[in-house]
């Protein structure tokens, strides 16, 4: 009988989403799996995570040439190619009509990650005028052949987690709010409309300096420099991903268990109800490269 998620509690959550090991590796041969899904058998979801402390500068500002580096870095890893530059070649086509969706306002995605992703996709040859930034704009994102999503990593209060599902929510055909609180759980049902569906190739997540709490509002008693990005071809693996990283910070800052309200049910959903990917730590390898002070996943 399938699971109904409407209907599960707190408890239910705080006990299924109790994380296994992530497997972690530095290597470049772990299968990337796409998200038409590779065929069955023991394909995993690769999520490639690059931290680097010096990533934040004075006043938390983003240091280009370290974002930039790091992101060369990470598609690598993702894609498990022999450079940055096959990596994007792998991922975008030069005929393609590429999208960038970064979260666009609170906590908004760092500028310094979007310039270095759109130079990266003109460096792969897609022309100037068709890279687009799509965020809010459903007319252009039908015209997209490609999409990258480059959410920022963070607890939303509205939607429990507000990174890889959440970022699409404006380009969906229901107002916002239809998503909020346990709703949350239907968000992957916008990655399945006619206009968006199939069409990410890659999801990229700032996690340079993410928030634990009281999202989306900005706050800085509940922000902290995480110094890191990570990348993956399967949306749900990537906020596996994050809902660990946020978890594990909640439960540093407090000394215990600090459960995410409202469960971000949306998490689970994205794989058991919408297909969108694995949320199964099992299926997911974590390729890790760079900073491991305070990394937040468990080896």
């Amino acid at each position: 009988m399938a699971m109904d998620y409407r209907k599960l509690t707190r408890r239910d959550f705080v006990r299924d989403s109790t994380f296994g090991a992530l497997v972690l590796g530095t290597g470049l041969t772990a299968p990337a799996t796409s998200l038409a899904a590779e065929a069955a058998g023991e394909a995993k979801s690769v999520v490639a995570l690059v931290r680097d402390q010096k990533a934040l500068g004075e006043n938390n500002m983003a240091d280009s040439a370290i974002v930039k580096k790091m992101l060369d870095e990470m598609i690598q890893l993702a894609t498990g190619e022999s450079s940055a530059a096959a990596g994007w070649k792998k991922l975008i086509k030069p005929d393609d009509v590429v999208g960038l969706v970064p979260t666009p306002a609170l906590n908004r995605t760092h500028k310094e990650l979007i310039d270095a992703v759109q130079a990266a996709v003109a460096e792969a040859g897609v022309a100037p005028d068709r890279i687009l930034q799509v965020q809010g704009k459903k007319d252009l994102v039908e015209k997209c052949t490609a999409l990258i999503s480059l959410p920022a990593l963070k607890v939303h209060a509205l939607t429990g987690i507000g990174t890889v599902m959440k970022n699409y929510i404006t380009l969906g055909a229901k107002r916002a709010n239809s998503y909020h609180q346990a709703q949350n759980v239907e968000l992957g049902e916008i990655w399945l409309m006619p206009t968006v569906k199939g069409k990410t190739r890659i999801v990229i997540v700032d996690a340079l300096r993410p928030l634990f709490d009281r999202g989306p509002q900005t706050d800085p008693k509940s922000s902290w420099n995480y110094n890191g990005l990570f990348a993956s071809t399967d949306p749900v693996a990537a906020e596996t991903v994050a809902l660990q990283i946020l978890t594990a910070k909640r439960k540093a800052v407090k000394g215990e268990a600090w459960e995410i309200t409202p469960p971000p049910l949306c998490v689970e959903a994205a794989d058991k109800k919408f297909n969108l990917g694995t949320s199964d730590p099992k299926k997911i390898v974590l390729k890790l490269s760079g900073w491991k002070e305070d990394l937040l996943v468990s080896a």
